[in-house]
């Protein structure tokens, strides 16, 4: 392991202590491990994949597609982890796509919600406000809808996304989607699926 991704480790583990003593300082949340919630997969698992990414970018839509199919087939193999990098001054809905996405983490409706809002990303990314978008997807999903609209005006899950994107870019990042792949930053799709053919060759069959 080289310095770099030493630092990676470093610096990911601490994030994720941090998150989990403001958890245990919020009895609300206190039930819920808000990195868990945006995690799938076999924490003890060969490959490992942090991914930072805007829900509103087109690449991440196409990459997060590809992450789930590519799950389904190996899923003993793969853990997986998503961190907030939205681009604002880019995307128009990166933030609220975000605090969305956010707010269903905490009701342990990331996957779901995520489920719902990628495949739909070209139109409500088209529209001036996404909320009512927004907000039939939580009500497809289940969700709470007093405690999602108390969350999405709250500081505190603004402040989680941004905390997670200046965690990004401490490690170097510039676009989304970026992954660490046990610790090795790939940018994009193209990346992400040469570096995973190094781990399973019978995907480039």
């Amino acid at each position: 392991m080289n310095k770099f991704q030493s630092a990676v480790v470093i610096v990911l583990v601490l994030a994720g202590f941090i998150a989990g003593v403001k958890i245990l300082k919020t009895p609300k949340q206190a039930s819920i491990n808000l990195q868990e919630a945006r995690a799938k997969g076999n924490p003890e698992a060969k490959v490992k994949i942090v991914e930072f990414v805007d829900f509103q970018c087109p690449s991440c839509a196409y990459g997060i597609k590809f992450l789930k199919t590519f799950f389904d087939q190996h899923p003993n193999d793969l853990y997986i982890q998503v961190r907030y990098f939205p681009l604002t001054n880019f995307h128009h809905h990166a933030m609220i796509s975000a605090l969305y996405s956010e707010c269903a983490a905490r009701q342990g409706k990331f996957w779901a919600l995520d489920d719902l809002m990628i495949p739909q990303q070209s139109q409500w990314s088209q529209l001036i406000s996404p909320d009512p978008v927004f907000q039939s997807m939580a009500q497809q999903v289940g969700m709470n809808m007093d405690q999602l609209n108390n969350c999405l005006s709250s500081d505190d899950a603004r402040k989680v996304i941004n905390d997670e994107k200046s965690l990004g870019q401490s490690l170097g990042i510039v676009s989304t989607p970026t992954y660490f792949i046990n610790n090795k930053m790939v940018v994009g799709t193209k990346s992400l699926q040469d570096e995973l053919k190094t781990y399973f060759p019978e995907a480039s069959k």
